[in-house]
């Protein structure tokens, strides 16, 4: 495939490979080999396939390191399990970049309105995914 290649092509394909995959899971290499895009390729493909799976009525793309990409009919588990793993990762991100950034923003400016509506704010969106992460 040349460049130029509309982002909705590699995904078509990833969406064949993966559906003839199924229930196993295919690596980014894996999908490299079968649909014979490059890396970047199919990254691209893969972005825009979970922008519009759900409007295709697509299950969700979930990722482990053990299957790799799988697109799995019904499995709420695996699905809830690959969403509290984003929640905690990005959780992690935010609290990095809180006590990296955020704090020492406030500890030199605490009376600017602009740093104590972002730390309201970041710390309601650290608390929501924190919540996420653990929900039951």
């Amino acid at each position: 495939m040349g460049r130029g290649v509309p982002a909705h092509v590699h995904a078509e394909a990833i969406l064949s490979a993966l559906l003839e995959a199924r229930p196993a899971g295919l690596t980014v290499v894996q999908l490299m080999a079968a649909t014979e895009r490059t890396r970047a390729q199919v990254h691209t493909g893969l972005a825009h396939l979970r922008k519009v799976a759900a409007a295709k009525d697509l299950p969700p793309i979930t990722w482990d390191r053990t299957w790799g990409y799988r697109m799995l009919e019904d499995a709420p588990e695996i699905w809830i399990g690959y969403e509290r793993a984003f929640f905690e990762s990005t959780h992690h991100r935010i609290v990095n970049f809180i006590e990296g950034i955020l704090l020492a923003h406030r500890k030199k400016k605490p009376d600017d309105p602009y740093i104590r509506t972002v730390m309201a704010q970041m710390g309601a969106i650290e608390s929501t995914l924190h919540l996420l992460a653990n929900l039951e």
